[in-house]
């Protein structure tokens, strides 16, 4: 039997260390964030709990219902497929950062709302979505591909149309460059720092009483994930320049990220000395 796909061992050892990256790396950062900032591991599973509430038991499954519905247009139309894309930014960038605010109010309640509870809310938040759907996803395509690479087409009960579509893409899959294993790795080490920003500024909703901060993040979050996934498609690249650029920008995003998170740890000195009214003169 001619195997249906050549897979490098190099590329499968790669994709296993990525998945264990994907796992391993919001455990260990929060374990160092708790450490360092002496924040318990309750806010981690907060931030856990409102990603598996307003992402994996609500918006995926709608999401993959409207892709099933569309298939066949998505696939005919390039603007439906633009169209697509941008709503899928806008409803990720609602339903994450709503749910980021409703979690602050829902778990937190009167308990006092403080940057470092923010910072371990955004690790739960972005490391169960590393965790359960990236590294989750990853470990099936990758059996799926190691299962078929030991499959003679020919057998499957599907068109032969089907069949030739799939050794197409099987044949991309193989012909890759075996570092291209390691990226979803590098992608969630800057995306989790987006989600503590995204954290830290929807805090600001509530350390400085504005919802504005909450539209603010919608925002921010949207046009992340518009910028990832829109322009690639539609510009005219070589393939592997489409896979490199969105890394290329979430890597950007990811350093903004960093100096946000930072920038906000504390009130601008202006605001804490305007809540502070001193003491009248003694006459």
């Amino acid at each position: 039997m001619e195997p249906a796909i050549q897979l490098s061992n190099t590329l499968i050892g790669f994709t296993i260390a990525a998945i264990v990256f994907e796992i391993l790396f919001p455990l260990v950062v929060a374990y160092l964030v708790g450490r360092r900032l002496q924040v318990s591991w309750r806010y981690f599973g907060y931030g856990a709990l409102i990603f598996v509430l307003f992402q994996l038991l609500s918006r995926v499954p709608l999401m993959q219902l409207g892709q099933f519905l569309l298939g066949p247009q998505l696939r005919d139309s390039a603007g439906l497929r633009f169209s697509w894309i941008t709503f899928a930014a806008l409803t990720a960038g609602l339903f994450e950062e709503i749910g980021r605010y409703v979690g602050y109010r829902w778990l937190l309640q009167r308990e006092e709302k403080t940057w470092p509870k923010a910072v371990m809310y955004g690790l739960g938040h972005g490391g169960i979505e590393s965790i359960v759907l990236v590294a989750g996803l990853t470990a099936l395509t990758l059996i799926q591909l190691v299962a078929l690479s030991h499959t003679d087409l020919s057998t499957l009960p599907i068109t032969a149309e089907q069949r030739a579509q799939i050794a197409q893409q099987l044949a991309a899959v193989g012909a890759q460059p075996p570092w291209l294993g390691l990226l979803g790795a590098w992608e969630r080490g800057w995306t989790l720092a987006l989600h503590v920003a995204l954290s830290v500024v929807v805090l600001q909703v509530f350390r400085r009483g504005d919802i504005r901060w909450l539209w603010l993040a919608v925002g921010l979050h949207a046009a992340v994930d518009w910028l990832a996934a829109a322009l690639p498609p539609f510009l005219p690249l070589g393939d592997l320049a489409k896979v490199l650029l969105p890394e290329a920008i979430i890597t950007v995003v990811g350093l903004i990220s960093l100096w946000v998170i930072f920038r906000l740890r504390d009130r601008p000195a202006l605001e804490a000395a305007a809540l502070t009214v001193p003491d009248p003169p003694q006459r």
